[in-house]
C-alpha cells in the first residue's frame, strides 16, 4: 500500500478500533454483571417475602405465598417464575416439586446461593435460602428456592450495552470522517506541489516555492531544488560549450570556404575537381550544422536573453525569409511562393526567435522537397475563415508518417528521410522557438494527402 493517506488512516484507525473493541468488551461484561445483579436482587426480594410468611400453625409448618412475592418476579418480558418451599427432610410445603433438589444439587463453584439450572426444558436463574424455625424446642430447617427465566435479564443486559455500542460506533465513524477531512486538508500542500511540478515545462528547472509547504516537506523540496540547480548548471555549461564551439568553428569554416572556392578555380584534373566539389558539399553541411547549433542554443537560452519581445508582423518576417531562401529554392528547381490569403498577423515576440522559427520551417521544406516540387507559405490572421491566427508551410515532398510526426521534433531526428542532407535540428529549433513565441507546431499531411503541412498556431 503506497498511499500516504491510507497508511496514516490505518495508523489511527487500527489502534482506535482496538481500543474501542476492548472498551465495548469490558462494557459488555459490565452490562451482563449489572443485569445479573438486578435479577439476583429480584430473586432475593421474592425469596425473602416468601420466607417472611412461613410460620407454625397448630404445630404444623405452613408456607402461604404472598402475592407480593410473585409480583416482584413479574416483568415486561413475560418471564416464567418458579418457587419451592421444602423442609430438610424433603417435605414440600409449597411450590414446584424437585425444584429445590435441582437447585441444591448444582452448587455454584463459589458456593453462592445463586445458581443457573435447567428445569422443565428451560434455563433458569435460581436463588436458594434457608431458615431455621423453632417450635416448643423443636427446630426445622426450611429451604426456599425462587427461580426465573432470563428474558428480562437478556433485555436488561442489551438495554445497558446497546447504547454504548451505538455511541462507540458513532465515535469511530466521527473520528474517521474528521480524520479523512483533516488528512485531505493537510495533504493539500503536497497536491499543490505535485500540480506545480506536473504543469512545468520539461526545461523549467526554477526552484520550487516553499511558502505554503509544511516544515516536514521543506527538507525534501530543498533537496529537489539543489538537485535541479546542479542539473541547470550542467545543462547551461553544455549549452555554453556548444555555443562557444560553434562560434569558434565559424572562422575556420569561412577560411575553408574561401580556400575551396579559390582551389576550384585553379587548373586541376577532373578527379581533383570532383574531390573539391565533394569537399565543398561537406563544408556546406558542416556550416549548416554550425549555424543550426548556434540557432538552437540561442532559442534554448531565450529565458536568460536580455533582448525584449517587440511588436512584429509575422507577414513581414516571413517575406524577408522567403527573399533570403529564394536563391536556394531556385538552385534546386523548387517553386517557392506565397498562397492566398497572406494576411497581416501582428504578434509580440523576439524578432530573432520568430525569424529562426520561420526560417527553419521553410528551409526544412525546401531541402526535403525534390526538384520541380512546390513549397507554399500561407498566413491566416485572427479574422480568417477559420477564426485562428496561424502560419502554414505546405510542400510536395515525401511527407512524414503519422507515427513519426512527434519524434521529428527531437534533436538529430531526421524521420524517415534517406538523404544525407540536413542535420535533424531544423524542426527542433522550430519547436523551441514556437514555444518561446507563444505558439505550437502541428504536422499533418498536405493537400490531397501529399507532402507535408506544418501549421504554427499562435495563441
Amino acid at each position: 500500500m503506497n498511499s500516504l493517506r491510507a497508511r496514516m488512516a490505518l495508523w489511527v484507525l487500527l489502534p482506535l478500533s482496538l481500543a474501542l473493541s476492548f472498551s465495548l468488551w469490558f462494557w459488555y461484561q459490565d452490562s451482563q454483571a449489572n443485569a445479573r445483579r438486578q435479577q439476583d436482587h429480584t430473586l432475593w426480594t421474592s425469596a425473602n417475602a416468601i420466607a417472611g410468611q412461613i410460620q407454625w400453625l397448630d404445630g404444623q409448618l405452613v408456607a402461604p405465598v404472598p402475592p407480593i412475592a410473585l409480583e416482584v418476579l413479574a416483568s415486561d418480558s413475560q418471564d416464567s417464575a418458579y418457587f419451592s418451599v421444602s423442609t430438610d427432610d424433603g417435605r414440600l410445603l409449597a411450590g414446584w416439586p424437585d425444584l429445590i433438589g435441582r437447585a441444591i444439587t448444582a452448587p455454584d463453584p463459589a458456593d453462592s446461593p445463586y445458581r443457573d439450572m435447567e428445569f422443565q426444558g428451560r434455563h433458569l436463574r435460581a436463588y436458594t435460602m434457608s431458615r431455621d424455625l423453632f417450635n416448643a424446642g423443636r427446630s426445622v430447617r426450611v429451604f426456599i428456592t425462587v427461580a426465573q427465566t432470563e428474558k428480562a435479564f437478556e433485555h436488561d443486559a442489551q438495554a445497558l450495552w446497546w447504547p454504548s455500542l451505538i455511541r462507540q460506533t458513532g465515535v469511530l465513524v466521527l473520528v474517521l470522517a474528521l480524520m479523512l477531512l483533516g488528512l485531505h486538508h493537510e495533504l493539500k500542500p503536497i497536491a499543490r506541489l505535485e500540480e506545480e511540478v506536473r504543469q512545468r515545462e520539461p526545461s523549467d528547472l526554477a526552484p520550487i516555492r516553499l511558502q505554503s509547504l509544511p516544515s516536514e516537506l521543506r527538507p525534501v523540496v530543498d533537496t529537489i531544488n539543489q538537485y535541479a540547480q546542479r542539473i541547470r548548471q550542467t545543462i547551461e555549461s553544455r549549452k555554453r560549450f556548444i555555443e562557444d564551439a560553434a562560434h569558434h568553428l565559424r572562422t575556420p569554416m569561412a577560411l575553408l570556404s574561401a580556400q575551396l572556392h579559390y582551389a576550384s578555380n585553379l587548373p586541376a584534373p577532373p578527379e581533383l575537381k570532383k574531390i573539391l566539389a565533394a569537399l565543398n558539399d561537406s563544408r556546406q553541411s558542416i556550416t549548416l550544422l554550425v549555424n543550426q547549433l548556434l540557432s538552437l542554443s540561442q532559442v534554448e537560452n531565450y529565458h536568460v536573453d536580455t533582448a525584449p519581445a517587440q511588436e512584429l508582423d509575422v507577414r513581414d518576417v516571413a517575406q524577408a525569409v522567403l527573399v533570403e531562401l529564394a536563391p536556394l529554392a531556385s538552385s534546386r528547381g523548387i517553386d517557392l511562393g506565397v498562397g492566398a490569403p497572406f494576411d497581416p498577423l501582428p504578434r509580440r515576440a523576439p524578432r530573432t526567435l520568430l525569424r529562426a522559427m520561420i526560417f527553419n520551417l521553410i528551409d526544412n521544406a525546401v531541402r526535403y522537397t525534390p526538384a520541380k516540387g512546390r513549397v507554399t507559405v500561407f498566413i491566416h490572421g485572427a479574422d480568417g475563415a477559420v477564426g485562428a491566427a496561424r502560419l502554414e508551410v505546405a510542400d510536395t515532398g515525401p511527407g512524414i508518417p503519422p507515427e513519426l510526426r512527434t519524434q521529428v521534433f527531437e534533436r538529430f531526428n531526421r524521420g524517415n528521410t534517406t538523404t544525407q542532407e540536413g542535420s535533424g535540428l531544423g524542426l527542433a529549433i522550430v519547436a523551441e522557438a514556437a514555444k518561446a513565441c507563444g505558439a505550437n507546431v502541428v504536422l499533418t499531411s498536405g493537400p490531397g494527402d501529399k507532402g507535408l503541412l506544418a501549421v504554427v498556431n499562435f495563441r
